[in-house]
């Protein structure tokens, strides 16, 4: 019996607050990028990982959905950037499949776990 570990409103909230904070990081204007450790493609794939977890965990069979949501955000990010004067790279948007691809095999890998 698959048990859900969070429940899908309380994942589409955070997905919500996720998604505008990733948007907003993202669409926002600046003279130049903040200094912070590690590298833009990593903070990517971190963030689109976490865009995708909360519901790959409340609805774990649906994965791809959830998966191709993520995918298409992140290319319209990267389609939008030119027009608020940032730069869309293609690099970026694979930073970004990257990351949602571990966000929606980490709970997978966690149910197989956790079954054995």
């Amino acid at each position: 019996m698959t048990e859900l570990l969070i429940t899908p409103l309380w994942a589409r909230r955070v997905i919500v607050l996720l998604a505008a904070l990733i948007g907003l990081a993202t669409l926002i204007p600046v003279q130049q990028l903040p200094d912070a450790p590690g590298t833009d493609k990593l903070h990517h794939a971190i963030a689109f990982g976490l865009l995708v977890l909360p519901m790959s965990f409340a609805k774990p069979q649906q994965f791809w959905k959830y998966a191709l949501y993520g995918i298409a955000f992140g290319i319209f990010i990267e389609l939008t950037q030119p027009l608020v004067h940032r730069s869309g790279e293609v690099r970026d948007a694979i930073a970004d499949v990257i990351g949602i691809a571990l966000g929606v095999t980490l709970p997978r890998l966690s149910l197989m776990l956790s079954r054995q």
